[in-house]
């Protein structure tokens, strides 16, 4: 049970490492696994990564922020929601519903009017994990929306909020 805790400390260590190689293959590729692994102590290096000047690095770092679940990232995962580039956006909503805190729930209610009909599709299905009722009315109220696949997820998640 030691070298197997001894093992996993040596691989977050050389994915916290290769965090800062010059490679942003690398960088993106360490972020990922960080994430899969859900290695909280890896919250503020992958923070930093949000502002990488490589977009797939920082795709990377959303997620993994994502699937980490740290309430700490969310203050700098907001600031992704302003990105010019709809996948950002995407990942990043994405990213706050995994998170899964009431505090996102602003954010994600923001998103509904997103440009974007994948942000907003998102956005709605988020919305139906989050399990606040409170979400109902913004939920209804897109149901006006002419993209299908939003209208779809934004079916979806009232019927899990009308079922929890």
């Amino acid at each position: 049970m030691m070298q197997k805790l001894e093992h996993r400390q040596m691989v977050i260590d050389t994915l916290m490492q290769s965090l800062g190689d010059t490679s942003p293959e690398i960088r993106a590729k360490a972020a990922e696994s960080l994430g899969k692994l859900e290695v909280g102590e890896g919250t503020s290096e992958l923070v930093k990564l949000l502002s990488d000047p490589n977009q797939k690095v920082r795709l990377s770092a959303i997620q993994a922020l994502g699937q980490i679940g740290s309430k700490a990232a969310i203050p700098s995962l907001v600031n992704s929601l302003a990105d010019p580039n709809p996948e950002v956006r995407t990942i990043t909503v994405d990213a706050l519903g995994n998170i899964g805190s009431e505090q996102v729930m602003t954010y994600l209610l923001q998103a509904l009017h997103d440009s974007e009909p994948a942000v907003r599709a998102i956005a709605a299905h988020a919305l139906g994990q989050l399990g606040s009722e409170a979400a109902i009315p913004a939920l209804v109220e897109s149901l006006s929306e002419p993209d299908d696949a939003v209208r779809l997820s934004v079916i979806e998640a009232i019927g899990k909020l009308g079922t929890q």
